[in-house]
């Protein structure tokens, strides 16, 4: 983007002609640069075009192209054009990352041009170096509080006959569903590599089920039109629905909360490459990462120094606590992600 001659003499006299200094040794930056970075729809773009964009802006003076994009079109449009990639900073979950891990279209982390990575705790670290883990997604029951009094206590209270057509249900497409889907496994027995029990559990639901989500926003939607009263979703979700008046709250289950990690990568072949090492670095930052998990967005953040507050805090009280939430292994899931979504698809029919 081209500045007025005002505010090039303004930047060349604050910062020099070289550009801004960005308070990490041996890193400047020009005012006339800019990134393309993604984000995910709804809350995430919010959360970010308020709080990381102009916390970036205000560390580099540099522009960001910030484009809202679900994982699978991210790694689609960024194999497409390898060369010259879309984007030199993307945003994706734990499952479709891990899933094109070893594809060779991210740069590893340069930690010399990234302290923020220090205040990572252990199950936020990549250890492959290919990524940063910059926060997280807490899901637990969702239900309707006017038509559900008690607050439910376990995923098997799905199964209770008084909520017949009353559950949603979201697609294994969905990382959130696919989550789900293993968690179900594990409580009764299975695991991410035998998903039978999770796919006998739902064949036991299919009469309380009202509907199929294809994502959470579509989920949420549902909620907020009164369709269904109980389903599983994120706490972002929940309290942005509440913020609206809708009558939902977000219950512990007896197995414990979930847990969905989000991850932040540099693009093989950006020519920004500092930059968006900078731009992940301010993601990290305790500020950034404080904001973002207080109201209205509810993102756990992954900087240890973060305080849990607000809602946040009730689920979790620290990153101790955040750390043994239930989580789900998608290097054991990822390859036969493919194969589940079809046959979910092919048997959950309302």
């Amino acid at each position: 983007m081209k500045l007025q001659r005002r505010n090039i003499l303004k930047a060349i006299g604050a910062a020099g002609a070289t550009g801004v200094s960005m308070g990490v040794p041996g890193l400047s930056f020009s005012q006339t640069q800019s990134l393309a970075a993604t984000t995910f729809p709804g809350a995430w773009e919010e959360s970010h075009r308020g709080i990381l964009l102009p916390a970036f802006r205000k560390a580099t003076g540099a522009q960001v192209n910030l484009v809202a994009s679900l994982a699978v079109d991210t790694v689609a449009k960024i194999n497409a054009s390898r060369a010259a990639p879309p984007f030199d900073v993307v945003l994706l979950d734990e499952g479709p990352y891990l899933a094109t891990r070893d594809q060779g279209i991210y740069e590893k982390m340069p930690v010399d041009k990234m302290p923020n990575l220090k205040d990572l705790p252990p199950k936020f670290i990549d250890p492959s170096g290919l990524g940063a883990f910059v926060s997280a997604q807490i899901y637990g029951i969702a239900y309707n509080t006017e038509r559900i009094k008690t607050p439910p206590t376990s995923w098997n209270d799905m199964l209770k006959p008084e909520f017949k057509g009353r559950i949603g249900l979201v697609s294994m497409g969905s990382t959130l569903g696919s989550a789900w889907m293993a968690e179900i496994a594990r409580i009764n027995g299975g695991s991410e590599e035998n998903m039978e029990p999770a796919f006998d559990f739902v064949k036991k639901l299919l009469p309380n089920v009202g509907a199929v989500a294809a994502n959470p926003g579509i989920l949420a939607t549902l909620f907020q039109q009164g369709q269904i009263d109980f389903s599983v979703h994120y706490i972002n979700n929940i309290e942005a629905l509440k913020a609206k008046g809708v009558p939902v709250a977000l219950a512990r289950p007896d197995s414990n909360w979930g847990l969905v990690r989000s991850t932040m990568h540099i693009v093989k072949n950006t020519k920004v490459p500092d930059l968006a090492a900078e731009y992940i670095n301010t993601a990290l930052s305790l500020d950034v990462q404080q904001k973002m998990s207080s109201a209205p967005y509810f993102v756990a953040p992954s900087n240890k120094n973060a305080q849990f507050t607000g809602e946040l805090a009730k689920i979790a009280k620290d990153m101790s606590e955040l750390e043994a939430f239930r989580s789900t292994d998608w290097l054991k899931l990822n390859p036969r992600r493919a194969e589940y979504i079809d046959r979910f698809n092919r048997e959950v029919k309302v």
